[in-house]
């Protein structure tokens, strides 16, 4: 692999000189659509090894954040209802 990117280095090089003053940005974005490229393929080789969970497992988990989400939602306004009562008995 490493002999294929030097043959396309080498190849932009030469069209490179070609050009004349744009050669260098010329190489340099070639070697960073290389570099993208391999980065890309390489997360997708990292995806296939993902173990992703059952259908099931997810909703109950998203499920259970939910209610729990509920939960401390009520008892936060619940308790922000009696501070407000308490400091409105307080400031008469």
């Amino acid at each position: 692999m490493a002999k294929a990117r030097a043959t396309k280095v080498g190849k932009s090089v030469k069209e490179g000189v070609k050009v004349g003053k744009n050669s260098l940005k010329s190489v340099q974005s070639l070697n960073f659509i290389d570099k993208a490229i391999t980065f890309l393929k390489e997360v997708k080789i990292e995806a296939k090894k993902i173990t992703w969970p059952e259908r099931k497992q997810v909703l109950m988990t998203a499920l259970m954040v939910t209610v729990f989400s509920v939960f401390i939602g009520a008892y936060l306004g619940l308790l922000d209802a009696i501070y407000n009562f308490i400091l409105s008995l307080v400031m008469r």
